[in-house]
């Protein structure tokens, strides 16, 4: 590949840990968190592809875990969560001066557990905000008196651990050979309702990334825990702590919105320490529907060397999704959703609505299907993204790269590159090597 200049270096940009990253509706602004409490906004030039910290402020008494700008349509609106059980809501005032330019509207304390992970839902269904927290509560709040921003209501909020299941269990399903990594007989996946006798209420909550697990958290330690130390034979082993998924930062807490309105409000969520991936839809005046429960399985055999969800020392085990991203559909008649895991995999779900909403039998029911996954990084996920056409993933892992994968003839996906988020010598481009 030819070489990529580097365009921004936000030289110590916190004090401690950055925990999340989120550009505004048009790309111009980026708001950062971190484990120093505060949240900073940063301003681009469009003429040099600069950066510049425009405002910055302590948000919160914890470290702060997620961040997600409400649509512009609302005003400057920016959404923050904490290991400080709270979600506050802040909005830009333009003509008040530097210090005092963004203001606290309000604090939402319903959470008894700390907050990891909000999303700001399409605009078509209001100002409507949902939170994901480690008291295993899936919480959806709408604001009710605008333009204040003051008032925000619980519409919705339900135990994901108790939530029913789908009545109806659909087949297994592999994964297309996307890629080099995937052995002939891919790793299967399933779409189905909970084993009987498995309780996802015994499970405990995760961490915010992978990195940044909890307050204090050594880098050294996070990386041994995530598989980050060689196995020996160039195979970063996966985690084989005692106990594995019995503590909160074993988990992983995610969610993301449809991003089309026709098929109403409906949300993917991962949270705890399983493998399981939810689509719940929330009906108007009605009880939470859940269409689909997603499940990847840990192989049973070793597949070829250049994957890491797998080590001849360790048995095959079951690790938590960290990352949910659902992509635009822009016209598709399906939906793709993109999960990040700590057993090093990304993975990529082709989602079908019903053909006919009400009908009876398959019809009348959502499907899903695992379709691609990638063991590039070699490390625990901790990020998965689209980009606005939902045509190319990206994601980011311990191993501190930023791959991308893109859909190629045939339907079938593949890598197209990456760089480093390591900053980079004069005589080093930083660039991934292209996958042929």
């Amino acid at each position: 590949m030819g070489s990529q200049q580097q365009t921004n270096v936000l030289l110590q940009a916190h004090a401690d840990l950055v925990t999340d990253a989120a550009y505004d509706y048009y790309g111009l602004r980026l708001a950062t968190c971190g484990l120093d409490h505060k949240i900073k906004i940063w301003v681009l030039d469009e003429s040099t592809g600069s950066l510049t910290a425009e405002d910055e402020w302590r948000a919160h008494d914890a470290p702060i875990v997620k961040l997600s700008w409400a649509h512009p349509e609302n005003g400057s609106v920016v959404a923050s969560c904490s290991f400080d059980r709270t979600v506050k809501i802040w909005e830009e005032r333009k003509h008040e001066a530097k210090s005092a330019r963004w203001a606290n509207r309000a604090i939402l304390t319903e959470a008894r557990g700390s907050v990891r992970s909000l999303e700001f839902a399409p605009q078509h269904f209001g100002l409507k905000l949902a939170t994901l927290s480690t008291d295993m509560q899936l919480r959806i709040y709408e604001c009710m008196e605008m333009p204040s921003l003051s008032g925000w209501t619980v519409i919705e909020e339900f135990d994901l651990s108790v939530l029913p299941s789908p009545v109806h269990t659909s087949s297994q399903g592999t994964p297309t050979l996307t890629s080099a990594h995937l052995d002939p007989s891919g790793l299967p996946s399933t779409v189905s309702a909970v084993p009987p006798g498995l309780n996802p209420s015994t499970t405990r909550p995760s961490g915010l990334t992978s990195l940044a697990q909890i307050p204090g958290t050594n880098l050294q330690q996070a990386e041994h825990e995530s598989g980050g130390v060689d196995g020996g034979d160039g195979i970063p082993p996966v985690p084989t702590r005692d106990h594995l998924g019995s503590r909160e930062a074993d988990g992983g807490w995610s969610l993301s919105w449809c991003k089309d309105k026709w098929w109403g409000q409906v949300i993917a969520v991962a949270c705890g320490t399983t493998n399981v991936l939810k689509i719940i839809e929330f009906p108007t005046a009605q009880h939470p529907i859940t269409h689909l429960e997603l499940r990847h399985d840990p192989p049973a055999s070793k597949p070829p060397k250049n994957s890491h969800a797998y080590h001849p020392q360790h048995p095959p085990q079951v690790l938590a999704i960290t990352s949910v991203a659902w992509a635009p559909s822009c016209g598709r008649s399906y939906h793709l959703v993109a999960t990040g895991s700590r057993d090093c995999m990304v993975r990529i779900w082709k989602l079908k609505p019903p053909k006919r909403v009400g009908a009876e039998g398959e019809d009348g029911r959502w499907s899903g299907s695992l379709i691609a996954d990638f063991a590039d990084h070699g490390a625990s996920i901790g990020r998965v993204e689209w980009n606005v056409t939902g045509t190319i993933l990206s994601s980011a892992g311990d191993d501190g790269q930023v791959r991308l994968f893109k859909q190629a003839y045939g339907s079938t996906w593949r890598g197209v590159g990456g760089f480093t988020t390591e900053q980079m010598d004069d005589s080093d481009d930083g660039m991934v090597e292209e996958r042929p």
